[in-house]
């Protein structure tokens, strides 16, 4: 088992990494505890199936899959559903499933009753490597992707990249975008390992690199006020597009675009092309300039009339600049 250390202060968790970890779930639960597990109708029921035999008092709420389920009108429906069934502040919950269940979950446990503990249970390649760790959590507005929520740090973080056996091809992919998003900004030896090809033989190897990355950037910036946004390569347009497009995008597609699109100029444009059609993320598409431009002005950036974009200069060296909004566009 690989374990990687998220030593924040008064939040310090385990983020844990093993294949057929949920086989042995009981050495990482409470099973005793009262848990509230928060899963989605797309999470094959063989996961579910593991964990609740091992537990004695569990309420277990299923929500449509896909971006629409981050929103105000489904927290609001769980938690109401949490006080009916008198789910107590001595509740843990469990975000059972990708991205979108771990971000409404774990907003869930920082509101309900004033905040209640909560651990990840990532079975997406795209929640593995990347929203599971570091304690971002929340939902959408209408008009602005994450516009409500919170820093609540998880009590652990259980990986078991088996889970990803049963994704399709599209959503796996989806993954491999964050992945590639961190091979720009970090290096860390990743871009070579995803020429070769991602298989059992390394997966659990990246997605280690990619945790231990990630937990570095947020010991130094937990609240992204600074060196944190550099996560963001390729977010603020990105998320334009996501929103813009009524999610047509999966979040790895859209974010694909917008590092190719921030990308442009630099040495390394075409290599960083070749690398997402190998794993068939877009790199273009015909959106509408305004439309896009609309909803970056609300990205969270965004201060006054200055943007913050991060941009690479090579593999490995990204960094922040500031830009007037009106500057965007010539990306776009």
């Amino acid at each position: 088992m690989k374990t990687v250390h998220v030593p924040l202060p008064n939040n310090e968790y385990n983020i844990y990494l093993e294949h057929g970890l949920l086989d042995h779930i009981e050495d990482f639960l409470e099973c005793d505890r009262e848990t509230v597990i928060i899963t989605d109708d797309f999470i094959p029921d063989i996961y579910l199936n593991k964990i609740t035999p091992k537990l004695s008092n569990y309420f277990v709420y299923k929500v449509e899959h896909g971006e629409h389920s981050k929103s105000m009108e489904t927290a609001y429906s769980l938690i109401n559903l949490m006080i009916q069934d008198s789910v107590t502040r001595g509740a843990i919950v469990v975000a059972l499933g990708g991205g979108v269940v771990g971000d409404l979950a774990g907003f869930i446990a920082s509101i309900y009753m004033r905040g209640i503990d909560f651990i990840q249970i990532p079975t997406s390649l795209l929640a593995q490597i990347d929203s599971s760790v570091g304690g971002k959590v929340g939902i959408n507005a209408e008009h602005m992707k994450n516009a409500i929520g919170s820093f609540h740090q998880p009590k652990k973080v259980l990986i078991d990249p088996t889970t990803l056996k049963t994704l399709d091809k599209r959503q796996f992919n989806n993954g491999v975008a964050e992945i590639i998003k961190t091979a720009y900004i970090a290096g860390k030896g990743l871009k070579e390992e995803l020429w070769k090809g991602l298989d059992d033989t390394n997966i659990i190897d990246v997605i280690q690199t990619c945790v231990q990355f990630k937990k570095d950037i947020v010991l130094q910036d937990e609240k992204d006020q600074g060196i944190r946004q550099i996560l963001n390569f390729g977010h603020t347009i990105g998320h334009a597009i996501e929103q813009a497009y009524n999610y047509k995008f999966l979040h790895g597609e859209a974010i694909s675009i917008g590092m190719q699109l921030i990308s442009q100029g630099t040495s390394y444009h075409s290599e960083l092309a070749d690398l997402l059609n190998k794993y068939d993320l877009p790199v273009s598409y015909g959106y509408n300039q305004e439309k896009i431009f609309e909803y970056i002005k609300t990205d969270k950036k965004v201060t006054g009339n200055t943007l913050n974009i991060i941009l690479v200069e090579t593999p490995g060296k990204a960094f922040i600049k500031p830009i007037n909004i009106e500057e965007i566009k010539q990306y776009l």
